[in-house]
């Protein structure tokens, strides 16, 4: 094949490329590479044929062949970066896309994508320098700017997140993204009336207004206005402990429970919490309802019936307050298990991306039952995270887990769970309800578990 032919056969392969048929591509590049094998060009239309029809260690193979021919081309090293943080191999793809700005360091896609990965990581003091650089590169874009403060933000950086955030808003100051950013890190910093005014701007903006009443109610309790703090919480109607039934096949929920906490337990998925989310002293398994099992996939039904009767219960209790009753459309749900050992708890968080959340516990010790006033593994809502300044005693309410039971909440909810001092496993069972039109693409791709 002479150098002509090729190029023309590189031509067509791009042209079923851009006709989304990779199995053409194929055909049309693998005599290419029997003559020609170390082409750069053949082997990064090779790996992007793969990747589409789901032959990813092929993808790989040869996008990482392309890179050794061709170490600084963008487009390789992008693509490789790409393919293995679509197959979960992030410590990779994140070298890679080092390279990549290494080389073409005048790429703010590059750096945009790096800073990406490292902060999905928990990694954000990595992703400070990242998206700095990238604001340098885009002073005149928001998204440097505003993807700088949310590391910042992570790292308690309070200020400069702050600092960050309001640069972004003067370039964009409609985003709704922008203003929750630039509210959250406004009241970290202390100053809970700028705060409110971001969150203003957030009216009629579905997720991002709904999860921005979580910091709120801290804002507005913080100015003294206790009375409007107290019904974005509404504790006694939002906070809906429900009794579930065994699924079918169960004789009572005791068995159902002991079923569920061995295929818990044995979950080969079963890891260690991650230590920048909420959990301490405890392991997780994540993506239950991902290709679930017989047993899992019955309790997904029961949760959804569940979930329908806390709709039940909010249109009829609580339908003038203001968390909406209803999902805006489809959605989906998000199921992992939480294993605590001794001394196993969770940090105050709240779950963002999440319209209702819920908490099913199958195992609980016995100092559940037994440590008085100690609440030990007790769950409590309103207290807020501890970064934020919460110099007025909230309003909260405090729940006693019981086996079988299953808590219910609007997402928003701040809540932690109080430590225990047993050698007695609490394995409790922790769900989302993420509206479709919700999801981010990072969640979309790979469920996270916890938030």
């Amino acid at each position: 094949m002479d150098a002509g032919a090729l190029q023309q056969q590189l031509a067509l392969a791009m042209q079923y490329f851009q006709a989304q048929r990779p199995r053409d591509v194929e055909n049309v590049i693998a005599p290419i590479l029997k003559v020609a094998p170390n082409h750069p060009d053949a082997l990064l239309l090779m790996a992007i044929s793969c990747q589409q029809q789901n032959r990813v260690e092929e993808a790989i193979s040869h996008a990482r062949k392309a890179a050794g021919v061709a170490p600084q081309n963008a487009n390789i090293l992008g693509t490789l970066g790409t393919i293995l943080a679509g197959a979960g191999r992030e410590d990779e793809a994140i070298e890679t896309f080092r390279q990549l700005v290494q080389h073409n360091p005048q790429t703010p896609q590059a750096f945009l994508t790096l800073g990406m990965l490292l902060a999905q990581m928990g990694r954000h003091s990595e992703a400070v320098p990242v998206f700095e650089e990238m604001a340098k590169l885009t002073p005149d874009q928001p998204h440097g700017h505003i993807n700088l403060a949310n590391v910042l933000y992570e790292t308690t950086d309070y200020e400069n997140a702050a600092k960050a955030a309001a640069k972004a808003a003067e370039l964009s100051g409609d985003d709704l993204n922008i203003s929750y950013t630039l509210g959250k890190a406004q009241l970290a910093s202390g100053r809970p009336r700028e705060a409110l005014a971001a969150f203003d701007k957030l009216a009629g903006g579905g997720s991002f207004e709904l999860k921005s009443l979580a910091y709120r109610e801290v804002a507005l309790r913080e100015l003294g206005r206790d009375g409007e703090a107290d019904a974005i919480g509404r504790l006694q109607d939002y906070v809906w402990p429900l009794e579930l039934t065994p699924p079918s096949g169960f004789a009572s929920i005791e068995d159902f429970n002991e079923a569920l906490c061995a295929e818990i337990l044995e979950d080969a998925r079963r890891e260690e919490a991650p230590t920048h989310r909420a959990t301490r002293n405890g392991t997780k398994v994540s993506n239950l309802l991902s290709n679930p099992s017989p047993l899992m996939k019955a309790f997904g039904d029961r949760l959804k019936e569940a979930i329908a009767e806390m709709q039940s219960h909010l249109q009829q209790d609580a339908s003038d307050g203001p968390f909406p009753t209803s999902p805006p459309g489809a959605y989906g749900i998000e199921l992992w298990a939480n294993i605590m050992e001794r001394q196993g708890h969770q940090l105050p968080h709240f779950h963002p991306e999440g319209w209702l959340s819920g908490c099913y516990y199958a195992r609980l010790p016995s100092r559940v039952e037994t440590s008085g006033e100690g609440h030990e593994g007790w769950i409590e809502f309103g207290r807020p995270a501890y970064h934020l300044p919460h110099t007025k005693e909230p309003t909260t309410r405090i729940v006693k887990p019981k086996e079988g039971m299953v808590v219910l909440f609007p997402s928003y909810l701040f809540h932690h769970t109080i430590p225990f001092e047993s050698d007695e496993h609490r394995i409790s069972v922790a769900f989302d309800v993420i509206p479709q039109s919700w999801q981010s693409t990072y969640r979309k791709n790979r469920f996270a578990g916890e938030v």
